[in-house]
Parts: structure tokens; C-alpha cells; sequence
């Protein structure tokens, strides 16, 4: 119901923590994916889902990793493919199989079509979705939970995320600052743990800089202190 995960104070069905928004959206991507599997569109439908602007919210390890997956009847299973791609190459794949002979630019144009994940002879498949145990502890329609299990409490509660994001811009996409978003879930998801270097500005990320330009002068609240301080450009800095 959210992009982006935010409005913890109005989100609905009690899916107001940053563990059950993730939870709520792969489920509902599962449930997707489970309905085209078990529909007459089985045996001619590929689904794509990959993660937008990967590098505008990096992870613990490199901002040049993301998350991706295919399903469909002619998706290879059961082996594993070493061949590197990229989004670009996703983007080129999904052109190719639609058809597509207009590229958008000279980035797709010269993308790599992901054929070695594919089989020339479609198979059966089929898919269940399985909530996270996460989700349970919401007011969501979910399957029967198992007898005996155990539901994870969230790392905090939605008071807690709704305080130390007050007046970030949920509205809309891409209207909160990513670098100040990524340091306050950071430090909600893993409490006193360094805040990784790989994650930290640099001069070479052009994004970032354009981004604190447009900026420049406006308060900012530090995640942390919760104090509002002026940002400065580059160019002001010492």
C-alpha cells in the first residue's frame, strides 16, 4: 500500500513496520506470480520483477547489487547460471521477446539479451506463494498459520518508526532524501552497528550530488540526534 515503506502511522491492516511492508510486498508479488501459474496464460507468459533505481538505496555490501526474477515455462530450472546481468540486460530481454526494434536509447541498444536463463523447450511449472510468518501478526487475509508457529515481533514498533521519520514526504515516489532514509532505517534495523562505508557519499556519485545542489540551505533532520541542521552544497563546504 506504500512506496518506498513509509507512513507507518497510517498504514492500514497493521502492515506499519519496515519487516512487514517488505513482507506485505513479497507476498502480494508471490501471489502474482501463483495466479499466472495456475491460469490458462501459464505455458506463454514470462514475468519479470526487478528492483527500481537499485543504486538510490544501496545495500551492506555494493550499490551496484540488486535483486531479480524471472518465472515462466521457459525460465531453465533447476541449474544455476554464472553469467553476469544487469538491469539494462533485463530491459533488452523483455524488448526482444516483445519485439520491440526501437530501443530507448544507446544504453538498451547495446544490452545483452539474457539467453542463457531461458530453454527453447517450455516446461510445466506451478507456484505456490507462502506469507512471511511476519505477516501474522497483521490483519491481513493469509492462510491458515501452521499449528505451532511462531510469529517475529518487528525490530520496533510503528510509534517508533513514525517518530523518527516525522516530516519525510511520503506522498509520492522518490520525495524522501534517499541518504537520509537509508541512515534512519539503518539505524532502526541494526541498532549500534557501524553504518557500512560502502553506503557512505562520494564525489563520484552524481545522483547524490545533484540531489544535496537542489537541497542546498534547506534544514535537514540528523536521523539520529533528531536535531535540524542547514545543508550545504559542495561548494560551500570548507
Amino acid at each position: 500500500m506504500h512506496d518506498h515503506t513509509g507512513n507507518f502511522d497510517t498504514a492500514i491492516d497493521g502492515v506499519n513496520t519496515p519487516e512487514l511492508m517488505q513482507a506485505d510486498n513479497d507476498y502480494a508479488v508471490g501471489l502474482l506470480v501463483q495466479k499466472i501459474a495456475n491460469s490458462i496464460y501459464a505455458q506463454n507468459t514470462l514475468i519479470f520483477v526487478v528492483e527500481d533505481d537499485a543504486q538510490d538505496g544501496a545495500d551492506h555490501v555494493d550499490s551496484h547489487r540488486t535483486i531479480a526474477f524471472v518465472a515462466g515455462a521457459y525460465v531453465k530450472q533447476g541449474v544455476v547460471v554464472s553469467t553476469p546481468y544487469n538491469t539494462v540486460d533485463f530491459i533488452r530481454t523483455m524488448e526482444e521477446i516483445l519485439g520491440v526494434k526501437q530501443f530507448l536509447n544507446l544504453n538498451d541498444a547495446l544490452g545483452h539479451p539474457m539467453g542463457d536463463i531461458f530453454t527453447a523447450t517450455p516446461k510445466r511449472w506451478s507456484f505456490t506463494a507462502s506469507p512471511s510468518t511476519y505477516l501474522y501478526a497483521t490483519a491481513l487475509p493469509l492462510p491458515p498459520a501452521p499449528v505451532g508457529m511462531k510469529v517475529p515481533k518487528s525490530t520496533h514498533d510503528s510509534v517508533y518508526w513514525a517518530r523518527v521519520t516525522k516530516g519525510l514526504d511520503f506522498s509520492d515516489a522518490d520525495r524522501v532524501d534517499p541518504l537520509t532514509f537509508n541512515r534512519i532505517l539503518w539505524k532502526g534495523m541494526m541498532h549500534n552497528r557501524p553504518y557500512p562505508p560502502s553506503l557512505m557519499k562520494t564525489r563520484s556519485d552524481d545522483d547524490d550530488d545533484d540531489r544535496l545542489q537542489r537541497t542546498a540551505g534547506r534544514p535537514v533532520r540528523d536521523p539520529v540526534s533528531g536535531k535540524r541542521n542547514a545543508r550545504k552544497s559542495e561548494d560551500d563546504k570548507d
